[in-house]
């Protein structure tokens, strides 16, 4: 009874299929682990970008409450400064308010920064007494606005002495007239009561003088190894208030600010200074991170490929080692039962068992080889050699067991090849490694043609063939060991991968290199370039082995 797979079948064998697939896939190949690293660092940088820009901001904030806090210790100083020159420059007592010239001795000995004009007012009953005086303690005349300015900041003074009302002698400031700033100190008797007032007029531009020079010496204590610039204005200038981090003066000249910024750099560029710096440091690290985990997986890779390789060629080895012995075996009971009777017979088995042991003998010496050249063992011996001579009885060695398969190689020499210093046994090996793969890719042009060329201060053994060719992604692959090219031609003709490995070892331990020319369906040909001893003639050579 036969059963009819259903849809449900189908399904069912298609998602079998698959599964064994992706189970192939994430056996064999590495490729699924780059997500799986990747998307965590890429999650990581971005999160590290995201707190270096966190920090450049705070780093920012706090360069400008730095100099904030700097700058409000220096206009806390400078108004102290004021303060105390202030206090004791009016400071007055009764008895001294009447004698002038003691006062105007007294305000010389105090001077105020900026102060331009000195006064001291009695009050006499309704009358009052005014005394000027030059910031050098000698009589001046004021002008008719200070005058005015006196007048009117003096009014609520008198006011209180008419009214005979109990003042405290602390400071005042009045800015009523912008042009005409005033500190004042009221005068008091024994009893509190305001006999008098002692002030001074500022003038602006000295006051600002003198802030700019006591600021700009401050901040030199306060942060010797950097450049400021400081400034007190009644309004910065918009190009540049983004720069100056700004206070307000809070003793007097309260309409105006003190203002402080850094010459070499400003907070912002310090910040984005330090990110770029980060940035860098991070860059690298993460550059440095991503390097080892390419090589890492590379080298997992390389592993893999590397396992599946020696695989592949234990598989190859054990065909390539069964074929002959079968061969060996099958032609030698023949003959030990007495099936082959003629001569001729006898001749052609024995022919076919010597060319089946000669192959054995190649694979397990380039077995025997690949294992000394891995642990670094290969010695050779190197003795003068007649090249062309090496050659030619190599090719005719290989040539003869093949007459029945219809291979042709023919070999040519050019006239003055000179001696070479070589390995007769590892340069006859090579040969035959580079003979068996054109015999192998041949696909049905048999036709193989062997070169000895002397060319200046080399010779150039040269083995053509016309077969499926080696594609240019591949040619700089072969030459690995276990590595076979990935065509359709590979599956039916087995090998252990390692004949073209050796190859290039050995040339290169004779100091020559190995040079091919290979299109896809026009055949190869593998070019030994071999280093030149001392020249000598040599016969020319001209054979054909079919």
């Amino acid at each position: 009874m036969r059963y009819a797979a259903g849809p449900r079948g189908t399904s069912r064998a298609t998602m079998t299929y698959s599964l064994m697939s992706m189970r192939r896939f994430f056996r064999r190949s590495i490729l699924w682990l780059l997500p799986v690293v990747l998307v965590p660092l890429a999650v990581l940088f971005v999160l590290q970008i995201r707190f270096l820009r966190t920090l450049e901001t705070n780093t920012a904030s706090a360069e400008r409450n730095s100099l904030r806090n700097t700058l409000e210790q220096v206009t806390g100083e400078i108004e102290n400064r004021y303060r105390q020159s202030a206090a004791a420059a009016l400071s007055l007592s009764e008895a001294e308010l009447y004698d002038v010239e003691n006062v105007g001795k007294h305000f010389a000995d105090s001077q105020i920064p900026g102060g331009r004009t000195f006064f001291a007012v009695t009050f006499k009953g309704h009358m009052s007494a005014i005394g000027w005086f030059d910031a050098w303690g000698h009589f001046k005349v004021p002008t008719e606005a200070e005058v005015e300015a006196v007048k009117m900041t003096t009014a609520s003074w008198q006011f209180a002495h008419k009214m005979w009302r109990v003042a405290d002698p602390v400071l005042h400031v009045d800015e009523r007239d912008p042009r005409h700033r005033i500190i004042l100190r009221p005068i008091v008797d024994s009893s509190l009561h305001v006999v008098g007032v002692a002030g001074v007029i500022l003038d602006d531009g000295l006051a600002k003088a003198a802030m700019h020079t006591l600021g700009r010496q401050m901040f030199k204590e306060r942060k010797p190894h950097k450049g400021f610039a400081f400034r007190v204005a009644e309004r910065f200038p918009r190009s540049v208030g983004r720069d100056f981090i700004t206070l307000p003066l809070g003793f007097v000249y309260t309409n105006w600010r003190a203002g402080v910024r850094d010459l070499c750099q400003s907070p912002e560029d310090v910040a984005a200074m330090q990110f770029r710096h980060n940035m860098m440091w991070t860059g690298g690290a993460f550059v440095v991170l991503l390097g080892s985990v390419g090589l890492s997986i590379g080298a997992v890779a390389r592993q893999m490929r590397l396992s599946e390789m020696k695989s592949d060629f234990v598989s190859n080895v054990s065909h390539e080692l069964r074929t002959p012995l079968s061969s060996i075996r099958v032609f030698g009971e023949y003959m030990r039962l007495g099936r082959v009777e003629k001569p001729e017979k006898v001749r052609q088995y024995g022919e076919y068992i010597e060319a089946e042991s000669r192959r054995l003998t190649q694979l397990i010496n380039n077995i025997l080889d690949f294992s000394k050249i891995e642990s670094a063992e290969k010695k050779y011996r190197f003795c003068e050699t007649d090249v062309a001579a090496l050659v030619e009885s190599t090719v005719n060695a290989f040539a003869v067991p093949l007459r029945d398969a219809g291979v042709t190689i023919a070999f040519e020499s050019s006239p003055r090849v000179p001696l070479l210093r070589v390995d007769r046994d590892a340069i006859g090996q090579v040969l035959m490694n580079l003979l068996d793969n054109a015999v192998k890719y041949s696909d049905g042009n048999k036709s193989i043609a062997v070169d000895v060329v002397a060319i200046g201060n080399e010779v150039r053994i040269s083995v053509r063939d016309r077969g499926i060719g080696i594609p240019p992604a591949e040619q700089k692959k072969i030459f690995e060991k276990f590595y076979r090219v990935g065509t359709t031609l590979v599956h039916d003709v087995k090998g252990s991968g390692l004949g073209l490995s050796i190859v290039k070892h050995v040339v290169e331990a004779h100091g020559g290199r190995v040079e091919l020319t290979s299109e896809p369906g026009n055949g190869s040909t593998f070019t030994l370039v071999l280093p030149a001893a001392q020249p000598e003639q040599v016969q020319v050579r001209t054979t054909e082995f079919a």
